[in-house]
């Protein structure tokens, strides 16, 4: 290559960077005898009209096509009469995924000349070897054009998970790299991670070297002083090879978000091949590039990193969004944004924590343990190899098989969750209740007299475990490590500590503090605050625990604790990594206005007994029993995008199942054109509904159509004079069918901002 060859960048990419210009104008008499070479040599060769000068009229480009496969831990959650093992499974398998490099075999690589993302017929392309290596001859005039990869179902790769052995890619992707990768004639990989940077060249119009940098910040993780535990991943790394990265904290990083990434193109791939993002009419998608944009924002909900679900209990509206609770009212309406009509499953706890995990509370309408079970049936019992508890009894089916939640959809993605709860007794088994011990003794601050009073039962209750319920959740070998850890900044931590040590029990009472210094935590966090601190109240052996204004006031110093801890790490810090806080209530005060909205049981009829959609028709028993609502509660959002906007407020009707399925948009576990991609009553759209109101009996009261579906929370909806929110002096019941004694609401917000909005 000379260098007065023409460097050709194709639209729609930025000018090139001045320092990729300088590179390339830079090569040496020697690289371009290297390349002339490895064409052929002057056989192939034309003149460029300078005098004693020659250029190559094609040449070889050379790379590979790689990606990321999650190992999966062999064994289930290990735990005997004796308690339970956080680090090993059944099998002795170590209980985490593993993200493991992998190459594609049998992909289709290509010069993307006319910059399309496709490859064209008349585009010189070739086909990946079983390695992912590859050997592309290009015309001269085309060097520096971005190469495309289509891995199909019958590319290959060498599965983890089968001990190496071949198989088949489960879904097409489009893989891309940048034109800058090939300017010096070095190997060309591709792979999610050189897609993701040409996406950002494209989307956000950055140069090639913004793009690297941003995508390395976002996956760097650095605390003030330094730790092992951090992460500092160089530009240069997200467009090489992951897997022979030398740190070890950077491979698995770029590893992991090659994982996540792949789930988004192959989204993208999705709706591109097939004409649209969620619709036809509405939302067409004709070129690559709107089809990553529209992978990366499903429903108009974007990405985020991670996102922590803090789930307070039992108050609504109208009593927290009060200046009386500073914190939570600066969080609701000054320093965040907040849905005004959002509304609960039930009541009692424990069909809320359910649906908040699967959108569906499955029948159960009480707090009985997750072991109960109708008289006689053995098919539904746990298959925990130690169950804690005494089996119980119930009509309703508390120990869920097989059925859709957000723990195993975002494993079968290779994402990770946790759940945080407070004041677990130490040693503390999650699938029994906290048994407590007067001989801890805490200062209770919150309500500043610092009286010592006794660590009580139940401040850790299962009914307050949102995975607990599902049994291939409860069983899968990383149960007890990740789903089962601890929060502090309770009355009991220090006394709780120090109690494990004198028994000489392994406990740590603050691992949420500690993941958010090592950057451990979820992509999808839940926090569970105990019985005192969540505001729901447990007795009188604690003066601020029995209720009333002393509780929220107790619950709001504890919101601000948490809050805090967040921002201050260096999770939340690192603004090209998005986090988001979302404060939920389960469940509101009382009946107030409509007690239920979107996605219910609204006229209190079921003509099947389970979800619509679903591969497992197993009918529930008690399914006409559930999802009946409990009127509206608190929903507010905090992000760390310094560009996003506050002080939003959408007044549109939510539901824990609106909820979930935001979260299914925003982790990329769902596809919006195929609606029955959505978990359970997830799925009951304005559309769903009418498509199949002739299997929905429930709807066919429906008073309003709007208010009684499920949407993702984005603010799309534009309300008008009339329509019913949340409120009202004396109690409604079921749904819009039964509507009665609501406020109504007088027109449209002043915007219609998405509460998650990043700018």
């Amino acid at each position: 290559m000379h260098k007065n060859t023409p460097y050709r960048h194709l639209a729609p990419f930025p000018k090139p960077h001045s320092a990729a210009i300088g590179a390339l104008t830079a090569l040496t008499a020697l690289s371009a005898a290297a390349l002339l070479t490895a064409c052929g040599g002057d056989d192939s060769s034309a003149s460029n009209g300078t005098s004693g000068t020659t250029t190559p009229a094609s040449v070889t480009v050379q790379g590979s096509v790689v990606g990321t496969a999650m190992k999966n831990p062999t064994g289930a959650a290990a735990s005997s009469a004796s308690g339970v093992d956080y680090a090993k499974s059944t099998t002795g398998d170590d209980v985490d995924q593993k993200p493991t490099a992998i190459a594609y075999g049998n992909a289709t690589v290509c010069a993307d000349v006319n910059g399309n993302g496709v490859c064209d017929q008349g585009e010189a392309s070739t086909t990946t070897a079983a390695d992912g290596t590859f050997k592309l001859t290009v015309p001269q005039s085309v060097t520096g054009t971005s190469l495309v990869a289509t891995v199909s179902t019958n590319s290959t790769f060498a599965d983890p998970n089968q001990s190496g052995t071949s198989a088949n890619v489960a879904k097409k992707m489009v893989l891309r790299s940048a034109p800058d990768q090939s300017l010096n004639g070095a190997n060309v990989v591709i792979s999610p991670l050189t897609t993701e940077v040409v996406r950002l060249m494209q989307s956000e119009k950055l140069a090639y070297a913004d793009a690297t940098a941003r995508l390395a910040g976002r996956l760097s993780f650095n605390n003030d002083t330094a730790q092992s535990t951090d992460v500092t991943v160089k530009p240069t790394d997200v467009v090489a090879n992951a897997g022979s990265v030398a740190d070890a904290n950077a491979k698995k990083a770029l590893l992991t978000e090659a994982n996540a990434l792949a789930n988004r193109f192959a989204l993208a791939s999705t709706m591109l091949d097939r004409g649209y993002a969620s619709d036809a009419k509405t939302d067409p998608v004709t070129t690559l590039a709107a089809a990553q944009d529209a992978a990366f924002n499903p429903e108009g909900i974007p990405r985020y990193d991670h996102l922590f679900v803090v789930i307070f209990e039992n108050h609504s509206n109208q009593t927290i969004d009060n200046p009386s609770y500073p914190n939570l009212y600066r969080y609701l309406n000054q320093e965040g944004n907040k849905a005004a009509n959002y509304f609960s499953t039930g009541n009692p706890s424990e069909p809320n924590y359910i649906s908040l995990a699967s959108a569906d509370d499955w029948g159960v309408s009480d707090d009985s343990p997750w072991n109960c079970l109708p008289t006689g049936n053995t098919a539904d019992a746990p298959t925990d190899t130690f169950v804690p508890l005494s089996a119980c009894t119930n009509t309703a089916i508390h120990n869920l098989k097989n059925r859709r939640n957000l723990f195993t959809a975002t494993y079968k993605a290779g994402l990770s969750t946790r759940v945080y709860s407070e004041s677990m007794d130490p040693g503390q088994d999650p699938r029994k209740d906290g048994a407590g011990n007067s001989t801890i003794m805490g200062a209770n601050t919150s309500n500043g007299t610092n009286t010592l009073e006794p660590m009580i039962g139940g401040l850790y209750k299962t009914k307050h475990h949102p995975a607990v319920n599902f049994d291939d959740v409860r069983n899968r070998p990383d149960f007890f490590k990740n789903l089962a850890r601890s929060v502090g900044g309770g009355q009991w931590d220090s006394a709780i500590d120090a109690y494990a040590k004198t028994n000489n029990i392994t406990w740590n009472t603050h691992q949420f503090e500690d993941d958010l210094k090592s950057g451990d935590v979820g992509a999808l966090n839940y926090i569970v605050p105990d019985q005192c601190d969540d505001m729901h109240a447990t007795g009188s052996a604690v003066a601020n625990c029995t209720g009333g204004t002393a509780i929220i006031s107790r619950g709001d110093l504890y919101a601000k604790y948490l809050v805090e801890k967040i921002q201050a790490s260096p999770v939340w810090k690192n603004t090209n990594k998005r986090s988001a806080i979302v404060m939920i209530f389960d469940e509101g005060t009382s009946f107030f206005g409509s007690s239920s909205c979107c996605g219910w049981n609204v006229g209190g009829l079921q003509s099947s007994g389970v979800p619509l959609g679903e591969s497992n028709t197993t009918p529930v028993p008690t399914y006409s029993k559930s999802n009946r609502g409990d009127g509206p509660t608190i929903f507010s959002v905090l992000t760390n995008q310094p560009n996003a906007p506050k002080k939003v407020v959408d007044s549109d009707s939510y539901s824990h199942f609106s909820f979930v399925r935001t979260m299914q948009d925003m982790f990329a576990l769902a596809d919006p054109g195929v609606n029955t991609s959505y978990m359970n009553r997830s799925k009951y759209t304005e559309k769903f509904i009418a498509d199949n109101l002739a299997n929905l009996a429930e709807y066919s009261g429906s008073g309003d159509t709007h208010f009684d579906a499920v949407r993702p929370m984005n603010h799309t909806y534009v309300m008008k004079a009339g329509d019913r929110v949340s409120g009202g002096a004396t109690a409604g019941s079921g749904g819009s069918g039964s509507f009665n004694n609501g406020n109504v609401a007088s027109g449209p917000d002043s915007t219609q901002t998405n509460i998650f909005a990043l700018r």
